[in-house]
């Protein structure tokens, strides 16, 4: 009887922490998303970093070219990546 008893009792109690659990669950659906520290924005806007990674970007072109490496760029007219080497020449992506 005492075997049956503590069975009944952690079956008890394995329902109430499963409830419990399903009832936080529940709960986080309804609140509102909370905003990442590390997404952050700090207040700059897009067109902000927009602006700064166009710069980063153009930065690395300019270090990689001043040593003579391939850089990377896009084409507007053609609508293709490409690699341009120091020489000049440059390979398209959509040339493999």
């Amino acid at each position: 009887m005492d075997k049956q008893n503590e069975t009944n009792q952690s079956r008890e109690a394995k329902e109430k922490i499963m409830k419990g659990f399903f009832a936080a669950l529940k709960d986080q659906e309804n609140e509102p998303p909370k905003p990442n520290e590390l997404d952050s924005t700090c207040g700059v806007g897009d067109d902000e970093f927009v602006r700064r990674f166009r710069e980063t970007i153009r930065q690395e072109n300019e270090a990689n070219q001043s040593q003579g490496l391939p850089v990377t760029g896009y084409d507007r007219e053609r609508k293709a990546s490409y690699i341009e080497y120091s020489d000049g020449r440059r390979e398209y992506g959509d040339e493999a």
